[in-house]
């Protein structure tokens, strides 16, 4: 009898404990259940408690942003030096890019309009876009973002590249300012010293004279000077003579004025007259690049952006160069600047998540990525930059013209203006087939009609 109650007893603490066992341990935890816990760290040893392996398995849900540009990210080591740091100092934060190659504008404009989860938070944008996207409702208006602490914080013209009728539409990815390129090998074999600081017009053409030089046959071999013929490009000698494109409110053309008709005469006359630049044929014979003809040996100056610097750096053999300011006339210093930008679009899911990385990419680290990447100036002047200018003692001109660079001109119809009626008139011009006044008279007429949103 009491071997029977003794096994009644143990039967019963059996079942007993493996119904506890069933139904007590083998619930689920909530991280378990979560999609964003990490399954990989989620086996148990039996011999720990619940509450060891619930803290090894949580993991903050973050929230994902989506930025478009038209850069391949894989490629792009500043943006992923960007995302890094981003998502270092923001954990709830996770940074996903994505490109759009050939027809940026137009298909961002496209999926904007179209609304949805297609629309991204945050969109790379050039400034000669943002009149037009502002103009269409496409971005978002920044003001209510943008403290006065930060203003401050940039260098003048910034803002004014991304300013549309009064209000901040987009902050800089980087800033381009022009300078003088000096390839230095044909200075030398000459004996001409780089220029000083505060060269004038007038130096300028006497040394492009000098470094031009022609075989037996009076054929040139060498160029003094090279203008590309885009409208960034030539602005700096337009601006040095008072001059402008396009009334400040984008509605009129101005190349017909006299101030814009001398700075065109003056390029025209590098080429025909004083015979010290290349014709478009002539410097093509050497690469489709902008920097060909420096790189060939067969170019002295050239003005041009810090993205030149990488061409001359990575030639074979490479390039040494020099770097001055644009020369002065009448003691006038100038510089242009061009922006690429961040905007938030029309329908991005959280605007104000969207800000805090527009805050960051335009801000101090973000804006130092960019300087030591070389993808671009420092919008914000509290960015260090000593390491940049130890890389080369000439990149303090980049810098100094920070201070005084005005934005290129941009209007709502500036890509209509430049690619429909600017540039082919003047390619008359820049192959001699008609006169600075004819063709500035053209693109007067034509111009106004597209400026006004008639064509």
């Amino acid at each position: 009898m009491r071997n029977k109650v003794l096994f009644k007893f143990l039967a019963l603490t059996i079942v007993t404990v493996m119904l506890f066992t069933l139904f007590g341990c083998g619930k689920k935890t909530d991280s378990e259940n979560s999609d964003s816990g990490d399954k990989s760290t989620s086996v148990v040893n039996n011999n720990d408690t619940a509450a060891q392996t619930t803290t090894q398995d949580e993991e903050v849900k973050k929230t994902k942003v989506n930025v478009t540009s038209w850069w391949d990210f894989t490629k792009t080591k500043a943006l992923q030096e960007l995302k890094a740091r981003f998502e270092e100092l923001n954990p709830d934060i996770e940074l996903e890019f994505n490109q759009i190659g050939t027809g940026y504008a137009d298909k961002m404009l496209t999926i904007i309009s179209g609304g949805g989860d297609s629309v991204p938070d945050v969109i790379m944008l050039a400034m000669d876009k943002v009149p037009l996207f502002a103009s269409k409702g496409a971005i978002v208006d920044l003001d209510k973002y943008i403290t006065q602490e930060y203003k401050d914080s940039l260098y003048p013209m910034v803002l004014d590249a991304c300013t549309y009728n009064g209000k901040v539409y987009a902050v800089a990815r980087d800033v381009t300012t022009f300078v003088m390129y000096l390839n230095k090998a044909l200075f030398e074999a000459d004996n001409i010293p780089i220029p000083d600081d505060d060269w004038t017009v007038d130096e300028f053409l006497d040394i492009a004279k000098k470094l031009t030089k022609y075989d037996k046959n009076g054929k040139p071999i060498q160029w003094g000077y090279y203008c590309a013929k885009y409208p960034d490009t030539m602005y700096d000698w337009v601006l040095l003579n008072g001059g402008r494109y396009v009334t400040e409110d984008g509605t009129k053309s101005l190349v017909g004025t006299p101030e814009t008709k001398k700075a065109l005469q003056f390029i025209y006359d590098l080429t025909y007259k004083y015979k010290v630049s290349p014709t478009d044929i002539e410097i093509k014979q050497f690469g489709d690049k902008a920097t060909a003809g420096i790189v060939a040996g067969k170019v002295a100056m050239q003005m041009g952006g810090l993205s030149y610097s990488t061409d001359f750096d990575t030639a074979e053999p490479k390039v040494e160069y020099a770097i001055a300011p644009i020369p002065t006339l009448d003691g006038k210093k100038v510089a242009h600047a061009f922006v690429n930008t961040w905007a938030i679009p029309k329908g991005a899911k959280n605007p104000d998540i969207s800000w805090r990385v527009l805050e960051f990419f335009s801000g101090k680290e973000g804006q130092q990525i960019a300087l030591d990447n070389n993808l671009g100036l420092p919008a914000s002047k509290l960015v260090d930059t000593s390491a940049f200018i130890a890389k080369n003692s000439y990149y303090r001109h980049f810098i100094d013209s920070l201070s005084y660079a005005v934005p290129f001109e941009v209007y709502v119809y500036g890509s209509q203006f430049y690619e429909q009626v600017f540039k082919p008139e003047l390619e008359l011009l820049w192959t001699n087939q008609t006169t600075v006044d004819k063709a500035a008279a053209a693109i007067d007429e034509k111009g106004n009609k597209v400026l006004s949103g008639e064509q």
